[in-house]
């Protein structure tokens, strides 16, 4: 019994991580900031490829370091705004949950607010111990 309960689980977490790799595919990188070791509102415009397509969902992925996301504010082109508090602290690797963007009226991306403090300091990247958080912006485009 012990060695089933063990053969369903690892079946269900095999499952469970190939849907996750799968469904990256669907995110575009439209942005990335390198943060400073203080606590800022940085205002980010979306990549030239990017500037007039539209989204229904954007993410944070911190590539290196660590960033404490206080809040994101999505600013579209028609003036619609959206601000999503307490995201949370990223670490390297891992990503905010999916924000929902405003979508009526064929809406397009203007910028992004990223209200955040990056943990660690100048002495200590100059230590090695740690380096300023870089994150992506991952935007899911709107099936047209």
């Amino acid at each position: 019994m012990k060695l089933f309960n063990t053969i369903a689980l690892c079946l269900l977490a095999a499952v469970a991580s190939f849907q996750s790799i799968a469904g990256d595919n669907d995110w575009d990188k439209i942005a990335d900031k390198t943060v400073s070791f203080k606590s800022e509102t940085d205002t980010v415009n979306p990549l030239s490829p990017f500037a007039n397509a539209r989204f229904s969902h954007i993410k944070i992925k911190c590539t290196q370091g660590t960033v404490d996301l206080k809040s994101v504010k999505v600013i579209m082109k028609d003036g619609q705004e959206k601000t999503f508090d307490s995201l949370g602290v990223l670490t390297k690797g891992m990503s905010s949950r999916s924000l929902s963007l405003p979508t009526k009226d064929n809406a397009k991306l203007d910028k992004i607010e990223l209200n955040y403090e990056s943990v660690g300091s100048t002495a200590l990247q100059v230590a090695g111990v740690t380096k300023k958080a870089q994150v992506e912006i991952l935007g899911k485009k709107i099936d047209e």
